[in-house]
């Protein structure tokens, strides 16, 4: 009989801790409940504790998203916490809390247990915005909230007005300012006069709706609840009876009858990571999976038909439709792309004719259309898997940005253009989504859109870690500057990686370091290099390692560069510096290397990360990359091998790749007839005519030198 093992980490009290188990449909539980006292580094360590003993983790009474027309903010801690890297599901119940209030509001006055005239006060509202909404513009109910409170410190209860939401709006930029754990209004922080006032407002209202655990904060020491009705988000009698203690008259759960009778305890978040244990899920369910689970119910599942609508704005929604074309099979995987350049934008249409504007306006070009949504840009069909003979088809996404404006912003703005994406190619019928370029580096590598994502997400980093050394290898056989030990098996030579620590640079040291006699290594943070020295000698015994923080430091000795940073145009080495006959692969994206620096440098062989090119005689991508016809990049032929194969599965997230998973997706990809494109330079293809000259070149430049 299977069994799960959950953490409840709440962001509340330790007085409801406890230990629980529960058997659902045959599936034995059991939920650990740790509160840490609204402290957000305390909540980190718990998950570090609890990431490899339990099977998944759900965080509680912690407001991680506000959702404000059509606008989603997260304050900076919470979207730390939750951007935390796991391997396991780490759960908030947003989305199942979200719904199920819509539902209850329809629900509670139906029975009457609401009466919207006699007024619903939320001691936090932003917290509850759909169904404080669906109260207010479906029912004419009179609602309070205490924001101003929570934002501003200003003593007072407010009802929504346009000026008083635009006002609470912007309280939530002072508010990302603030400790998370002080943003609960609590009143008996107040002075006497002012608890006065907050007792004569309440008294307008009969209804108190929200958290346990943020309405006993509000109210403790006070007599605010008094004679209340309280709608709670939790069925958990302990904290209704602490509710009735302050002085409630009677508490209400929202939770639908099915969870409360798995066990009276559980909050939405403990309720989301056993649903995705149930159905063996790791990425977030999807909407409409929870509209399918919420209509089983209740009679009103129209309610959360709506939400899912309202839910993505309409321009996304429009455009999808309108670029999407009709096929006759679904997509098995996604993906999607972004400008790489300013050059690259103008590639998206209706951009063409900005390739005309003068250089001084392309900053601001660029940074406008950043703001526009993700769109279909076009479609990968006739993939033909040599393994299994079956047709995958993609459909390919497109963000009008630039990694330079990605950087500036924050992660999160990022985070939900893809969210919208990823719920899009669910509804497409893509059990897959990869990310490519800057899109699988921003933030916490991929690791916070697979929580997001109703599909499982992958980087697609470890066949591009993959081809990257697949190109380097075959253009070091060619150059045949290089020897090979026959006592050892290494090659007689130094391979040098910038950006070591990196995601792809990681995995590229430590496939090296099994190659190379010698391997330098080079990133900003010495002690991150020293651990990853550490890691390569356990690995690789008898491999002689350099550290340094300098990149120039080893210049003159290395045979093999792999550099793998997000510099930005910022100079990483001083070409001049290199040995002749070094083979310079060039991973980051955008490029550290131009063509001016291959220019100076004839006697070096600069190429870019390997690409791939896909199995089928008819495969086409009908959308311009920045590559010729039939290659694509690796990330996205990592999704397509996935697809392939049929592992739908997160292969690839967090910026530490698996070097065993590296040669796992390019054994994959040699099986289903995935094979590497011609090596790529600067100035765009390598011959094999070019590679002997350079070669040449070396070797005069090294006589020369000696």
């Amino acid at each position: 009989m299977p069994s799960y093992k959950i953490a409840e980490l709440s962001f509340g009290s330790s007085r409801w801790n406890s230990v629980r188990q529960f058997n659902v449909d045959g599936v034995d539980f059991e939920i650990q409940r740790i509160g840490v006292e609204s402290c957000a580094e305390a909540l980190k360590r718990m998950i570090e504790r609890f990431r490899s003993s339990v099977d998944a983790i759900a965080i509680s009474s912690l407001p991680t998203e506000i959702r404000f027309r059509d606008r989603v903010y997260t304050h900076r801690q919470a979207l730390d916490i939750m951007s935390t890297p796991v391997s396991i599901p780490l759960c908030n119940g947003e989305r199942l809390r979200e719904l199920t209030e819509i539902n209850g509001v329809t629900e509670f006055i139906r029975n009457g247990t609401i009466i919207p005239e006699d007024g619903i006060f939320f001691p936090i509202g932003l917290l509850h915005m759909e169904a404080l909404s669906t109260l207010r513009e479906r029912y004419g109910a009179r609602i309070g909230f205490a924001d101003l409170y929570a934002g501003f410190k200003v003593p007072t209860i407010a009802e929504p007005s346009t000026a008083i939401l635009e006002l609470t709006k912007l309280g939530l930029g002072f508010a990302q300012l603030q400790d998370l754990g002080s943003l609960a209004p609590q009143a008996k922080n107040l002075s006497p006069e002012h608890q006065l006032r907050f007792k004569r407002q309440i008294e307008k209202f009969r209804y108190v709706w929200g958290d346990p655990a943020l309405i006993t904060l509000f109210a403790r020491g006070t007599d605010l609840l008094q004679g209340r009705e309280v709608l709670a988000t939790t069925s958990d009698p302990r904290m209704h009876q602490e509710l009735i203690h302050l002085g409630a008259k009677n508490v209400h759960s929202i939770l639908p009858k099915r969870f409360s009778d798995w066990d009276s305890h559980l909050s939405f978040p403990a309720i989301d990571a056993c649903l995705r244990l149930l159905k063996g899920k790791t990425a977030a369910l999807s909407l409409e999976e929870w509209q399918e689970i919420l209509a089983s119910e209740t009679s009103v599942a129209q309610e959360t038909r709506r939400y899912v609508l309202m839910a993505r704005p309409s321009v996304q929604t429009r455009l999808a439709r309108r670029t999407t074309r009709p096929r006759e099979k679904a997509p098995d995987f996604a993906f999607v792309v972004h400008s790489l350049s300013f050059r690259d934008l103008t590639r998206a249409p209706g951009l063409k004719l900005a390739r005309k504007l003068p250089q001084s306006l392309q900053p601001t070009l660029e940074r406008s259309t950043a703001k526009l949504p993700g769109f279909v840009y076009g479609h990968a069909s006739g993939i033909i898997s040599e393994k299994t003979g079956q047709e995958v088809n993609g459909i390919i996404y497109a963000l009008c940005a630039t990694p330079r404006v990605m950087k500036e912003e924050p992660a999160e703005v990022t985070y939900r253009k893809i969210e919208k994406l990823c719920y899009h190619a669910a509804e497409e019928g893509a059990k897959l989504i990869g990310l490519g370029a800057y899109t699988k580096i921003v933030g916490d590598a991929g690791a916070t859109i697979n929580r997001m994502s109703p599909i499982p997400v992958t980087t697609g980093n470890s066949l591009s870690a993959s081809a990257t050394l697949w190109a380097l290898r075959d253009t070091v056989d060619k150059m045949d500057l290089l020897k090979v030990n026959a006592d050892t098996g290494r090659v007689r030579g130094t391979a040098t990686v910038i950006g070591a620590t990196g995601s792809i640079g990681k995995v590229s040291a430590k496939l090296l370091a099994m190659a190379f006699d010698r391997v330098c290594l080079i990133a900003p943070k010495m002690d991150r290099l020293e651990d990853l020295a550490n890691e390569l000698r356990l690995l690789s015994p008898g491999v002689e390692l350099r550290l340094s923080t300098r990149a120039d430091d080893f210049a003159g000795i290395t045979d093999v560069l792999v550099t793998a940073t997000s510099a930005f145009d910022q100079k990483i080495i001083d070409v001049e510096l290199l040995k002749p006959g070094c083979v310079v692969c060039d991973c980051s994206r955008p490029l550290d290397f131009s063509l001016e620096d291959a220019i100076k440098r004839p006697d070096v062989l600069f190429i870019e990360s390997g690409e791939v090119v896909l199995p089928g005689a008819n495969r086409q991508l009908d959308c311009d990359i920045g590559l010729p016809d039939n290659v694509v990049y690796a990330c996205l032929g990592e999704t397509a091998v996935l697809a392939m194969e049929g592992m739908y599965e997160p292969f690839t997230l967090g910026r530490d790749l698996d070097w065993q998973k590296v040669k796992k997706i390019y054994k994959l990809s040699l099986e289903h007839g995935v094979r590497l494109a011609a090596t790529r330079g600067p100035s765009g293809f390598i011959s094999d005519r070019e590679i002997e000259l350079t070669r040449e070149l070396a070797i005069r430049a090294r006589g020369l030198s000696s």
